[in-house]
């Protein structure tokens, strides 16, 4: 099995896309309105293309985030005010790269990325008895 990186992001008309980063002579991708139907698409297009190329061989994503998928993606399972609190980034400014309004510099980026680690790491060592 090999390991694919796939980088998800917003496109500049508010679709996302989920792009293999491969060397393969085959192409295929995924786009969609949300995160999850561009991850569908992507799914099925892996299929497709296997359909025509059987001798493909079999993939294991890994994704890679830009701010706003990530933040689409996850926004049900975590609303921006949890945000604000485990990155110290104002809930507003966090609305407006959810929107696409504005994207977040390198900087914010790392802030954001920094504080969602700090909070999985610190829930990693939850014991519950």
């Amino acid at each position: 099995m090999k390991n694919i990186k796939v980088i998800i992001e917003r496109n500049d008309n508010g679709n996302f896309q989920a792009v293999p980063q491969m060397e393969e002579n085959i192409a295929f991708f995924g786009m969609g309105k949300t995160v999850t139907e561009a991850l569908d698409d992507l799914q099925n297009s892996y299929l497709e293309a296997k359909s025509f190329e059987p001798n493909l061989a079999e993939m294991k994503f890994e994704f890679e985030y830009d701010t706003a998928s990530f933040l689409q993606m996850f926004k049900g399972r975590m609303n921006l005010a949890d945000l604000q609190s485990i990155t110290g980034i104002n809930r507003k400014q966090l609305n407006h790269y959810v929107t696409g309004y504005r994207k977040p510099s390198p900087k914010t980026v790392r802030r954001i990325q920094e504080g969602i680690r700090k909070y999985a790491e610190e829930l990693s060592r939850i014991v519950l008895i």
